[in-house]
């Protein structure tokens, strides 16, 4: 049997018995134990199980809709996923497909009808776990915001770990600086971004991966894969207020994932938190330039009809709709919104004219339109069939009730003289 090795790890979870190595280990003696073939294995590290959006899992989907395994194998089924519906439903989808999860030290199999009942109530207690560990860690977390402690500070910034002072990071302070400096001198996000990666200045990401060892999340880079300042990298910074030394918590909440901006009324402000690297005055110039330059939403005008609608294969960001002049015409063309703000080192303009798109869009519609009417021949064909055939149906339906009535007369009779017969006898 084909099999396919899984494993997950969150913040809650003991990293020692349910490290990603240890579960690994428990998959592979499992499958070798018994003789399957493990044809591929995917992780998922710091990811909590109520969320579905995985990249192991992704991968693990993959392998099951190209038809290369059987069976998932699993240390046991909270590693699957804590959301009771959607471990339900992805069990359901790997059913539909012929795949089964195993489970290595539950002993559990999704294709044995006598383990549906200890499916069912290990999903209950996975999903009551996760959402009461999750109710205390965000009353911990929420504490720690109002007591003004700091879990990860901004860039500029490191915490000592002995100490739990926050500090500035000498090399990142002056990038801060650098970037405050170029704005109020004029420059605009995407040239200070382009003058940053030009100098080689390390980006947010990359200094927390250094002192990671890892990359803690998905990040902007190059096509070549070398972290890389954006549009979005520096208006963050811009805009942080920690830089003037002020400590602003509980600015958004997160439930299953999805984050909620709250109200600035309802932050945790701490005043004179952080060493100070921009000074308040400074900031402030900075904040009614981005107020002042910031393009205000025209209710007026026209929405482009593919906005929002385009998506880039490469990269991933939307496209955004440009009007270009031509020979003394206006068009509109539609480029990816990375290379438009980050330039070609980090993705490719796609450059598409909206007269393309119209052309393909009505070419699928036809299409559809053409498909559709197809169908309706079929339908109507068969509803005159049916028509044709109905007369002679009902007059078989009739024939076979007349024939009923005469069984149900005949078996009454045997049945009465039976009656006569015994009444006889005694």
């Amino acid at each position: 049997m084909r099999v396919w090795l899984y494993a997950r790890l969150s913040n809650d979870d003991d990293r020692e018995m349910n490290s990603l190595l240890n579960q690994r280990e428990i998959c592979q003696a499992f499958a070798e134990q018994h003789g399957y073939i493990i044809v591929g294995q995917s992780f998922d590290d710091n990811i909590s199980g109520m969320s579905f959006d995985r990249r192991g899992l992704d991968e693990l989907m993959a392998a099951v809709d190209a038809d290369k395994i059987d069976a998932v194998i699993v240390k046991d089924l909270s590693r699957l996923g804590r959301h009771r519906t959607q471990t339900a439903l992805f069990i359901d989808y790997l059913r539909e497909h012929q795949v089964r999860v195993i489970s290595a030290t539950e002993g559990v199999d999704t294709f044995c009808d006598e383990d549906d009942l200890i499916i069912g109530v290990r999903g209950l207690m996975n999903d009551y776990y996760a959402k009461d560990i999750g109710k205390k860690i965000r009353a911990g977390y929420r504490q720690k915001q109002k007591d003004g402690i700091v879990i990860t500070p901004p860039f500029g910034y490191w915490k000592d770990k002995n100490t739990g002072q926050i500090k500035v990071d000498t090399e990142a302070a002056v990038t801060v600086q650098l970037i405050y400096s170029l704005y109020l001198q004029g420059c605009g996000q995407k040239e200070i971004a382009r003058r940053l990666n030009t100098a080689g200045r390390k980006t947010p990401a990359q200094l927390r991966a250094e002192r990671c060892g890892r990359e803690v999340r998905q990040t902007h880079k190059t096509r070549d894969g070398q972290f890389l300042w954006t549009y979005a990298s520096v208006k963050n910074i811009l805009v942080e207020e920690a830089y003037t030394g002020v400590l602003n918590n509980h600015r958004r909440e997160y439930n299953n994932g999805k984050a909620k901006h709250i109200d600035k009324t309802d932050w945790y402000r701490h005043e004179g938190f952080f060493p100070v690297i921009i000074e308040k005055q400074e900031w402030e110039q900075v904040q009614a330039l981005l107020k002042r330059q910031a393009r205000p939403a025209n209710g007026n005008q026209s929405k482009h009809r593919y906005a929002g609608l385009l998506a880039c294969q490469e990269c991933g960001n939307t496209f955004i709709p440009m009007i270009r002049c031509w020979n003394g015409k206006s068009r509109v063309e539609y480029v990816c919104r990375g290379y438009h703000r980050n330039g070609k080192t980090y993705c490719a303009s796609h450059r598409i004219h909206e007269e393309t798109l119209d052309a393909r869009v009505w070419e699928l519609v036809s299409t559809a339109r053409e498909s559709r009417t197809e169908e309706l021949k079929k339908l109507a064909q068969m509803q005159k069939m049916w028509a044709l055939r109905k007369p002679i149906l009902d007059a078989h339906i009739s024939a076979l009730q007349e024939k009923v009535l005469e069984l149900e007369e005949e078996i009454d009779g045997v049945v009465m003289e039976k009656i006569g017969v015994a009444n006889k006898a005694l």
